[in-house]
């Protein structure tokens, strides 16, 4: 069952290519250190999850109010400048 020439040399190269992209995954794996094995992570009790949740909800809070002020403010004015300028 030959194909000739151009089908084996289509072969190589995806051989080569998959070898090429072995290389560069282990590369990238050892440059941002996610291929390291046994690192221990803490351990957190209830009480300082439920910290952290309440914290991060604040601060999302907080984000979405001066977002909503900043936005209605930047509306009104555009609505503003827009009246004078139109009538």
């Amino acid at each position: 069952m030959g194909f000739g020439g151009s089908s084996s040399g289509a072969n190589v190269i995806f051989k080569n290519n998959r070898r090429e992209r072995k290389s560069k995954t282990d590369k990238f794996q050892k440059s941002t250190g996610s291929g390291i094995k046994g690192i221990k992570s803490e351990e957190v009790n209830s009480a300082e999850i439920l910290e952290i949740r309440r914290k991060i909800r604040l601060e999302n809070k907080r984000r979405q109010r001066k977002l909503l002020i900043f936005s209605t403010v930047s509306i009104l004015i555009f609505i503003i400048i827009f009246w004078k300028v139109m009538f």
